[in-house]
């Protein structure tokens, strides 16, 4: 079946012919309909091979079809397709994460980051008695209604640069919801300070990315961070790091361990499952014993923790944890991101790349470092949909995401190979762009 012959197929039965919006790539005209992964690609329902730079948006950071990972399902099948039920496999998991993550001394199973998210910012609520959330502009924390504001909000609906309105990223959310959300633009120490002036008794928890991979990729200024860390220190707020993207990305403890802070509760998700569905909420024993059956905070559901993907973590953190890995990984990437700056160079295509470790930000028509959401809303989205359609032509992969990478089943040459089509695709972005005027970060 043809990709048009399927395409229209799907949208019979499928709202927009997909099963999540993500997976509707608008610089194709259709989603990538795959039959099969392997290691560094994934080939199409006509048999075209794809390097992919996607990754199953950061999840597979083992590749696809891991060895590791196939023979751990294997294994949880053979058990009898176990869920709702404890296994030492559980426990075993749990001691692993507590083991890597610095902030980890109990630790919640759940299924998607949403999920985990969603119930850590009641567990906050629970454990400070408090009522009011921070967030900042830019950053994600998935689909439930009290966090999904203000991830990527048009500018003139976005509110004044340094006091940002809650915009709402779905129809359907209850408006009197934002009435407990400050929204904060990042790496802004002033504002930060005020906002706990005037609300840091009022609040149970700051949320963040660590590292604002869903802006693209934006790293937290020198201090930044350690500030967020002292203001909820001194106001009894809970830090609260989303590392559903940057959990086992460049560094064995995520990034709490990179950037060396560490914060009261967490998220892990994606790369924790090595492409299975599992997330997980971990953090300081007091607030941790909160959750029911030892607390009153609920945290339950049939399919949490499902033995699979309980399984299939437990084997992808033997894999993050073994000697070298993160090292070879951000070593090549340090590579491919030098080839990637030399063909950006030579292109005549303004464009800023921004990288931690294998995930990437791609911020077209900008040549200023990006520290916030409003500076990365600057960049040309027709620049960047040539640029992936140009890409896909050329046997690469990239999703309509603001981050995309590559995993450890990446060889040295698929990465060179990826060099030279992005070069390609930019020469095509600088023929399709002409006219393009060059921006300053004012």
């Amino acid at each position: 079946m043809s990709y048009e012959q399927h395409y229209a197929f799907a949208q019979r039965y499928l709202p927009g012919g997909v099963s999540a919006t993500a997976r509707a790539n608008a610089a194709l005209g259709h989603p990538l309909f795959v039959q099969r992964g392997d290691g560094a690609r994934v080939i199409d329902i006509e048999g075209n091979a794809f390097i992919d730079m996607c990754v199953s948006h950061g999840a597979s950071l083992l590749g696809h079809n891991h060895r590791a990972i196939e023979a751990a399902v294997r294994e949880a099948l053979e058990q009898g397709i176990i869920c709702a039920y404890e296994t030492e496999d559980h426990a075993l998991l749990a001691e692993q994460v507590v083991q890597m993550i610095p902030c980890a001394d109990l630790v919640r199973f759940a299924g998607s980051g949403t999920e985990t998210v969603m119930h850590g910012l009641r567990l906050a609520r629970a454990a400070t008695g408090r009522h009011k959330i921070m967030k900042f502009e830019g950053h994600f924390h998935g689909y439930s209604d009290l966090l999904n504001y203000s991830v990527a909000p048009p500018i003139d609906l976005a509110g004044p640069t340094k006091r940002p309105t809650p915009y709402p990223e779905s129809a359907g959310m209850p408006p009197d919801l934002a009435r407990d959300l400050v929204i904060l633009p990042f790496n802004d120490t002033e504002c930060l300070e005020r906002a706990f002036r005037t609300y840091g008794l009022e609040t149970a928890a700051l949320f963040m990315e660590p590292i604002n991979y869903d802006a693209g990729c934006i790293v937290p200024k020198t201090g930044f961070i350690e500030r967020c860390r002292e203001l909820c220190s001194e106001y009894g707020v809970v830090l609260f790091f989303d590392e559903v993207l940057t959990a086992f990305r460049m560094h064995p403890a995520g990034a709490q361990g990179y950037l060396g802070v560490t914060p009261d509760l967490c998220a892990l998700g994606k790369a924790f499952g090595g492409g299975l569905p599992i997330s997980a909420l971990t953090g300081r024993r007091t607030i941790m014993e909160h959750l029911r059956p030892l607390g009153d905070s609920e945290m339950s559901g049939t399919y949490l923790a499902h033995l699979t993907a309980v399984k299939a973590a437990r084997a992808a953190l033997r894999e993050y944890a073994r000697p070298g890995f993160f090292e070879t990984l951000n070593a090549r990437a340090d590579r491919f991101y030098a080839a990637f700056h030399q063909a950006i160079d030579r292109s005549g295509v303004q464009l800023r790349l921004q990288h931690v470790g294998p995930r990437f930000g791609l911020y077209f028509g900008v040549d200023w470092p990006v520290t916030n959401y409003r500076e990365a809303a600057r960049q040309d989205r027709a620049m960047l949909m040539t640029f992936i359609a140009a890409c896909f032509e050329r046997g690469v992969y990239l999703a309509v995401s603001p981050h995309h990478g590559f995993s450890a089943a990446h060889t040295d040459a698929d990465l060179e190979h990826v060099a030279n089509v992005f070069e390609a695709a930019l020469h095509e972005v600088h023929r399709a762009h002409p006219s393009e005027e060059r921006r300053d970060g004012s």
